[in-house]
């Protein structure tokens, strides 16, 4: 009588072991699901911006309204160019950027490469990179193949990232304070905007001419 007790007892002993072991897996597995789902909604959203960011911007009528309106100083007439790239060095999901003069595409005033992940506490991340030697890859958007052989060598990561959020209109992105702490002083600043055809960078608003 005895031994039976004590097998009853193991029994209901190793039992309470297994239900306390798979309510320990569960509540590990948990968060890894919701960490999956919320991953898949980055990632759908990443395609989204990707979908509409490439192509041929101006902000001539910025430039124009502030001649119209006696802004001091004016803005300058820009025309930005944002062309996908394979360079796999820098990731997936790359592109180059190109500033110039509106009136003028001989006259470049910058170029950089935007690299763009999914993270999973922090939405979509996009790292700019400024180029160690800008000549060398000039009017890029005309050979693509160029940026085929890009090493990390070849360019500079910029301090701030910025992490761009999905809105009612589009895409808004910002600097992460704890990172850039600078970027608002406790204030969430929008670094660049994508709406309705507009980029928004800084206080330069670029209208999107054509696709690319």
């Amino acid at each position: 009588m005895a031994e039976r007790t004590r097998r009853t007892a193991r029994a209901g002993a190793l039992l309470l072991a297994a239900l306390l072991l798979a309510a320990l897996l569960l509540a590990a597995l948990l968060p890894l699901g919701a960490c999956t789902d919320q991953t898949k909604v980055h990632e759908t959203e990443l395609a989204g911006l990707l979908a509409v960011l490439p192509g041929h911007y101006d902000n001539t009528a910025q430039a124009d309204a502030d001649v119209r309106n006696h802004v001091n100083p004016p803005h300058d007439a820009v025309a930005l160019t944002i062309t996908h790239v394979y360079t796999p060095r820098l990731g997936h999901y790359v592109y180059y950027a190109q500033e110039t003069a509106a009136d003028d595409p001989r006259r470049v005033f910058s170029q950089k490469m935007y690299s763009f992940t999914v993270d999973d506490k922090l939405g979509i991340v996009e790292t700019l990179y400024e180029l160690v030697e800008p000549l060398r890859w000039r009017d890029g958007q005309q050979n693509k193949d160029l940026f085929t052989g890009m090493v990390l060598e070849d360019v500079q990561p910029e301090a701030c990232q910025l992490l761009w959020k999905k809105t009612d209109s589009g895409f808004v992105a910002t600097h992460d304070p704890k990172v850039c702490p600078d970027a608002g002083h406790g204030a969430i600043l929008h670094q660049a905007e994508f709406a309705e055809g507009v980029l928004t960078i800084g206080d330069y608003k670029f209208r999107r001419t054509r696709s690319h």
